[in-house]
């Protein structure tokens, strides 16, 4: 499998109604340093080629709190073998989930949610279902997580905007049943607060 143009799956995105943080994709570092200046710091810096499917496992992701060290970050990941360009990329705060699409031989269109981020490996809380997946089916799915009172804001006093997030999981339950040329989609993570939720990095296979 290839990863899919940024373009594109932008505008799959964009499309399905699932909002992302303000991104550019550069190849030069005036380039990056321009978008930092309209974002504002702290920006993430991640790396982007076609054949590249696992960022974080070749230090192509970062965090630059200036200037500076968006100069140095930018000019090291560009040395990353298969890097086509760099993506710049606002800051989010909140609660960590990942959403996926995976296409199963027997069961079709299978839509997975869990807590996400770097935890996501950790402790492997997540949830399947089969397609079609309703938001209130979405919320059933993240009710039944083990980290469900963490979502709540039991320990924190921040909750999560549930509807949201359910939102975003029949937005892609939706996308995989409709773009049979995508074969699997990860959205990790996607960062939810009171508010909203924000797919900060998405990955989307053909």
């Amino acid at each position: 499998m290839q990863v899919v143009d940024f373009e594109v799956s932008n505008k799959l995105m964009a499309k399905y109604k699932i909002l992302t943080p303000r991104t550019v994709f550069v190849k030069l570092e005036k380039e990056a340093q321009k978008a930092a200046k309209n974002f504002g710091f702290p920006v993430f810096l991640k790396i982007y080629g076609k054949n590249i499917l696992h960022r974080t496992e070749i230090k192509g992701v970062g965090e630059a709190k200036d200037k500076s060290e968006l100069g140095k970050m930018f000019s090291e990941m560009m040395k990353i073998k298969g890097t086509e360009g760099i993506l710049i990329q606002e800051k989010v705060q909140g609660k960590e989930l990942i959403i996926g699409m995976k296409r199963d031989a027997q069961f079709g269109v299978v839509i997975m949610a869990g807590i996400g981020g770097i935890l996501a490996e950790l402790i492997s809380d997540f949830v399947l279902r089969v397609a079609p997946v309703s938001e209130n089916e979405a919320l059933k799915m993240l009710a039944e997580l083990k980290g469900y009172p963490y979502l709540q804001g039991k320990r924190d006093k921040n909750p999560i905007n549930f509807k949201e997030a359910a939102k975003v999981i029949a937005a892609l339950s939706e996308m995989g049943l409709k773009e049979a040329e995508i074969k699997e989609i990860t959205l990790n993570p996607v960062i939810v607060n009171e508010k909203k939720a924000v797919t900060v990095d998405f990955k989307l296979l053909k």
